[in-house]
């Protein structure tokens, strides 16, 4: 789509995207998580039927969409129609993805749009007053996107390269524990998986079990034993351990020839090590501290040298900062990287 100069923009034009960015804020806002999160996927809708707009009205359904997808959705698509207003910032892939979610809030949009085009005379416009008309709600979209996704405060902690790592680690937990939700755990599953991608690749350790999906993928969904499989090893990640984490999923590990390895903050460790005793497994499942294990998994790679450690762990904050780009909604979930690293 070819830019719109805000001053070109006919008055009437102007007063149809007003009212209908009436109704698709009302949209817009329905669809927040909870947690007041939005799925990318309801950013790159918009995207898409703004899109569409530009090439016909009203919004028939065979003019977006197949039986099951929308026309020409991409991650790469959505990308390039940002680009257009100015936002070069890497967008996630499932923001081009056609999940019977995505098209259903299609379908929603494309309502709302016709509705209120129809009573705003949109039908009447031309080409180009319809190109300006699309340009102008596809800028408010790209600005729910920056606000929604880009724009969120990242994780902010001391991440001093004089201190230990562990107990940079232990700063970084704290700061996941002060955010709602399961932060703390997101951020500590994706700071194990940097922690083992910085250590393993290009070691010739065969590292698919170093995944990178959203902190709430399941292992069964995955078929994996556990958050992370590295050879015959099982690692669990967790801030809070259950009882049931050791009778069931450590079990089901041992009885198919995997060893158990958990991970949890320090100040868990005698709980954790109250359940795997409590499930009879104490001798034959690993108990350990996130900050442990990451810290000496850091210190071992920069062999322990106080130059390269500096430089390992702004190493471990962005492979982090990817995987979250990479796996999750949350963009406030990346930590950011002090000028002191």
């Amino acid at each position: 789509m070819v830019s719109t100069s805000e001053e070109d923009v006919p008055t009437k034009v102007r007063a149809a995207a007003d009212h209908m960015l009436e109704s698709i804020a009302i949209w817009y806002e329905s669809k927040r998580g909870k947690k007041g999160d939005v799925f990318a996927n309801v950013g790159a809708v918009g995207l898409y039927l703004t899109e569409f707009l530009a090439t016909g009205f009203p919004l028939e359904r065979n003019l977006y969409a197949t039986d099951t997808q929308l026309k020409n959705a991409s991650g790469r698509k959505a990308r390039s129609i940002l680009a257009e207003h100015g936002e070069t910032r890497k967008y996630p892939a499932m923001g081009g993805r056609t999940s019977r979610g995505t098209i259903t809030k299609a379908h929603e949009l494309a309502i709302i749009i016709n509705a209120v085009g129809d009573a705003t005379g949109v039908g009447e416009f031309s080409v180009d007053e319809r190109k300006a008309l699309a340009f102008l709600l596809q800028q408010w979209f790209v600005e729910r996107i920056r606000e929604d996704y880009f724009d969120k405060k990242k994780i902010t902690a001391d991440l001093n390269p004089d201190w230990s790592i562990r107990a940079v680690v232990a700063s970084l937990l704290q700061a996941g524990r002060q955010r709602p939700g399961n932060a703390a755990g997101a951020l500590a599953q994706h700071l194990v998986g940097a922690t083992l991608k910085m250590r393993f690749a290009g070691s010739g350790v065969e590292i698919g079990g170093i995944n990178d999906e959203s902190y709430t993928t399941a292992d069964q969904q995955t078929g994996r034993a556990g958050d992370y499989q590295l050879n015959d090893t099982a690692i669990h990640v967790t801030m809070s351990p259950t009882l049931e984490l050791f009778t069931e999923r450590c079990r089901e590990n041992l009885n198919n020839h995997f060893r158990p390895r958990v991970l949890v903050p320090s100040d868990q460790l005698a709980r954790a090590y109250t359940y795997a005793q409590d499930a009879g497994i104490d001798e034959r499942v690993a108990v350990q501290s996130i900050e442990d294990f990451v810290g000496t998994n850091v210190e071992e790679t920069a062999l322990f040298s106080q130059a390269e450690i500096k430089s390992r762990l702004r190493e471990l904050v962005e492979i982090y900062n990817e995987r979250i780009e990479a796996a999750e909604i949350d963009m406030s979930l990346k930590i950011e990287i002090p000028e002191n690293l």
